[in-house]
């Protein structure tokens, strides 16, 4: 069985999800009570956004490549970043840590190249939504990112670091989310919507919605960590 390191606390709320979902899905898989090895080194998520926000890119890299290089001390197989955000740098992560990573994005732009889907819609925060790393990977699957505009791009971004990473889920919020996702069936024909920051699986569910199907890249990238735990 592979060991799995994840680098966590961004955000704490949303980590408690994966570490949940990681031994539930490894035991549904295998019809066992054993639960699975995983190290998770829990990040400063200030320090990080930080980096991120005000565009330093190359620092970012430093600051990650050493919470990596923990995880690989700690004799991981493999790892991943349980966030959406830092993975604007995970092509410079890939290259230069020696722990296969494992890809929050990519994993999420199969499943929605599997259902035959063309054009989707992205929430997350405003750096996942601008940076384009969705697109670079998606359009390699054939599909078209579609993102909110100016307006609705800051609002998502507000309501996710004012309220959902600290699990404070409004339903206005919750409310307004949703008006934003039909804004965007209705006018640019979205099938599918991205929840491409892991606290948004808190306040979106599929129940939501009638017409647009949603992927959850929280439970996608947890089902392909566990698969790789499985199958090496």
């Amino acid at each position: 069985m592979k060991k799995i390191g994840l680098i966590g606390g961004i955000g704490p709320e949303s980590s408690i999800e994966y570490y949940r979902s990681i031994i539930r899905h490894f035991q549904e898989q295998l019809g066992t009570k054993d639960y699975p090895e995983i190290t998770i080194h829990s990040i400063n998520m200030t320090e990080m956004l930080a980096y991120v926000f005000n565009n330093q890119l190359e620092q970012l890299v430093s600051f990650l490549l050493d919470k990596l290089k923990i995880l690989e001390l700690a004799g991981v197989d493999y790892a991943a970043i349980a966030s959406n955000t830092p993975h604007i740098v995970f092509d410079k992560l890939a290259e230069k840590t020696a722990v296969p990573l494992i890809s929050i994005v990519e994993e999420t732009c199969k499943v929605v190249q599997q259902k035959n889907l063309k054009r989707v819609g992205l929430f997350g925060t405003k750096s996942t939504m601008t940076f384009g790393f969705y697109n670079r990977i998606a359009v390699k699957n054939g599909i078209e990112i579609i993102i909110p505009n100016s307006e609705n791009r800051d609002y998502i971004h507000n309501k996710y670091m004012g309220e959902l990473i600290f699990n404070d889920i409004n339903l206005d919020t919750k409310q307004r989310l949703i008006e934003i996702a039909f804004e965007l069936k209705e006018k640019e024909s979205i099938q599918g919507l991205i929840l491409g920051g892991t606290e948004l699986p808190l306040i979106l569910k599929q129940s939501d919605f009638n017409d647009i199907e949603l992927f959850d890249s929280t439970q996608i990238h947890v089902n392909s960590i566990v698969k790789r735990m499985i199958e090496g």
